[in-house]
């Protein structure tokens, strides 16, 4: 059985991507198999962190959306590109171009196909998870991820805007009665983390499973890379360790 986890953030800007990307990686490397689905279709942005050239990209999750192709075409295994001697990565892209950006949000899509592209992907591939890189924001495909998925992760940044939304989202999910991990990301030089995270566990009264600094490190890669992957003994790396730790738990209980 496929655990399903969505990566939300209520602003754009908070490394949400940047997360979803080493998560997938990360848990590819303890040897699951892993699938990573791009649904900000406003926006995606996996395929640069995965290092994908548009020639790699042959089918799309908007082409499956709009009934051009099945879900199973969508799909693309990063094992060996990623060079992941244990696990495995299979990875669902959504379009870069704007006219596919356009049609399929004018459009809109059916929530069952999303549904069925899960199911199909999940049984095809035997994966053990599935990440979901969502939109920023509440909106029609953040509500229909987090109802679909058995865990919902939850990225906060400092700023006042940024925490007033995650309150929001995590109203949601506590409504929805899914599972939240909340993380806060990219905290500035100076600022004391662990008063961060006591922080944020009082305003939200849900536990913070890491608090993650600013690293320039990760800056200066320009979000072009996966950064466990070239950076196995960074303290960023370490940080996702007990994120890791939780997915374990919640899909083996």
């Amino acid at each position: 059985m496929t655990f399903k986890i969505a990566v939300h953030s209520f602003k754009g800007g908070t490394g949400k991507s940047t997360i979803t990307a080493n998560l997938a990686v990360s848990l590819a490397l303890e040897g699951r198999r892993v699938g990573a689905l791009d649904l900000d279709l406003a926006g995606p942005g996996l395929h640069v962190l995965f290092e994908m050239k548009p020639d790699e990209i042959k089918h799309t999750l908007n082409d499956y959306l709009l009934g051009m192709c099945s879900a199973n075409d969508t799909t693309i295994n990063l094992t060996e590109k990623m060079n992941l001697k244990r696990g495995s990565l299979v990875f669902v892209p959504a379009s870069f171009k704007a006219e596919d950006i356009i049609r399929v949000l004018s459009k809109g899509y059916e929530i069952g196909m999303f549904r069925d592209a899960l199911d199909v992907i999940s049984r095809i591939h035997d994966l053990d998870y599935m990440i979901i890189d969502t939109h920023p924001g509440i909106e029609k495909s953040t509500l229909v991820s987090m109802g679909v998925c058995d865990m919902n992760i939850i990225i906060s940044r400092m700023d006042s805007q940024d925490i007033f939304g995650t309150g929001v989202m995590l109203e949601v999910t506590r409504v929805l009665e899914k599972p939240q991990i909340l993380i806060a990301n990219m905290i500035p030089p100076g600022v004391d983390k662990e008063k961060v995270r006591a922080r944020l566990e009082t305003l939200f009264s849900t536990k913070v499973i890491t608090a993650i600094p600013f690293y320039t490190e990760i800056l200066r890669a320009l979000s072009s890379e996966v950064f466990v992957l070239k950076n196995p003994d960074h303290d960023f790396s370490a940080a996702l360790r007990p994120v890791i730790e939780a997915l374990e738990i919640k899909a083996n209980h």
